[in-house]
């Protein structure tokens, strides 16, 4: 984000001595930066390997908005960390994952579930070639992870099928509730996925 300045971390490969280079992986902050990985709802920090809100602070952030000084302070708090709006964490090397975007979260009762994490372990299932996970209301929940997948070629895949596939692979909390197969899944030209469309699918009765 243009908000945290041009450079927030760097990739190991570009160290003076090799280093692993692991897949995923931002790299490490830079030396002028600090970095903390916050509890999106309290804001305490968190522990390595604990996703969270990436916050980042030093003399390359932004000053604020232009003449917006309340979008300036939803954004850099008093002691001047920067919220980058971003679900991260930090390893024991400290080098930076990012998981997802704090705004896409998915709340199951009071428990945090990245779309993308699920979308991922989606997309290594052989059977299928494309997915989406968004948040479907439920009353007693509040919010439940559902998905729109694209079935490989012939693939016969069917809804228990998938959703075995994930449950499987997470905790109960991040278990998708409903799949919904459909022939594409909607993408910006940037290759983004255009969850507010599937969210309004879902609020205008889909698929009934």
């Amino acid at each position: 984000m243009t908000e945290a300045g041009p450079v927030l971390a760097m990739c190991l490969a570009f160290a003076k001595e090799p280093f692993e280079i692991k897949s995923g992986a931002c790299g490490t902050v830079v030396r002028n930066a600090e970095m903390k990985i916050v509890d999106p709802d309290t804001g305490k920090s968190l522990p390595r390997n604990q996703s969270g809100e990436i916050c980042i602070r030093g003399d390359q952030i932004m000053k604020g908005y232009l003449n917006d000084p309340d979008a300036t302070a939803g954004t850099i708090d008093k002691e001047g960390w920067l919220h980058t709006g971003d679900i991260g964490y930090i390893d024991n090397d400290d080098e930076l994952f990012i998981v997802d975007r704090l705004k896409e979260l998915i709340k199951y009762k009071g428990f945090q579930v990245a779309p993308a994490e699920l979308e991922a372990l989606l997309l290594n299932h052989p059977n299928i070639s494309d997915a989406a996970v968004v948040p479907m209301k439920d009353e007693q929940a509040g919010e439940v992870p559902v998905a729109f997948v694209v079935r490989s070629n012939g693939s016969t895949i069917t809804e228990d099928e998938v959703k075995e596939f994930i449950t499987k692979q997470v905790i109960f909390y991040k278990r998708i509730k409903r799949v919904f197969f459909v022939d594409a899944v909607p993408k910006s030209p940037s290759g983004k996925i255009l969850r507010k469309d599937l969210r309004a699918k879902l609020a205008a009765g889909f698929p009934n």
